[in-house]
């Protein structure tokens, strides 16, 4: 019997260390002038695409190309009446801080853009910007805990663009520190329980 509790403690520390961790990052596209991709990207261990049953298309860009709204970096432009996500390439939850968004200018812009978190396949919330400009809208503080965030144009071609993605550890629910102390707790007191039986 006490073995069979010191087992079950060693387990549940195993399986609590082998939980993904999302982690802090500030996701920006620089260095490419036009790259198009048809499938996601993994950028600071985050995975960006069109969402399944979209059309697969949209670039990393240099601001200032195609009369796009310049803030003079690279930048992530959906330039189709699709929908981009982002989630952590591990599946580890994580929060949306902030992003940076604005019309594609010149490329089908969307009038405004909804942006939508999930965690285990269910909405968390949804976020709407009535009308995208032709600068930059910095939005904060948007999700606590998800495992994906979804961003959908709406209107007029529903082009729209991304920089400025930051990313960083999920707020909610016990860390996985704080989790891997108890289960070392847990180790702990199964050891003494068994010294003082003998």
């Amino acid at each position: 019997m006490r073995f069979s509790k010191l087992a079950a403690a060693v387990s549940l520390v195993a399986s609590v260390a082998a939980l993904p961790t999302a982690h802090a990052a500030l996701i920006t596209f620089e260095g490419q002038s036009n790259a198009i991709y048809t499938a996601a990207i993994n950028r600071a261990g985050f995975l960006i695409g069109n969402v399944a049953g979209d059309e697969q298309h949209f670039h990393e860009i240099t601001s200032t190309n195609y009369g796009l709204p310049n803030n003079g970096t690279g930048i992530l432009l959906n330039d189709r009446e699709s929908r981009i996500y982002v989630e952590e390439q591990s599946g580890a939850d994580f929060s949306l801080l902030g992003v940076d968004v604005a019309a594609a200018l010149g490329n089908a812009p969307a009038l405004g853009l909804t942006i939508e978190g999930f965690l285990n396949g269910s909405s968390v919330g949804v976020f709407n910007i009535a009308s995208l400009g032709t600068g930059y809208t910095s939005v904060g503080a948007l999700f606590g805990a998800v495992d994906r965030v979804v961003f959908d144009g709406f209107g007029n071609g529903g082009g729209f663009v991304l920089d400025n993605l930051n990313v960083g550890d999920a707020v909610n629910g016990v860390p996985v520190p704080a989790t891997l102390g108890l289960a070392l707790g847990a180790l702990f007191a199964a050891g003494a329980s068994r010294r003082k039986t003998r």
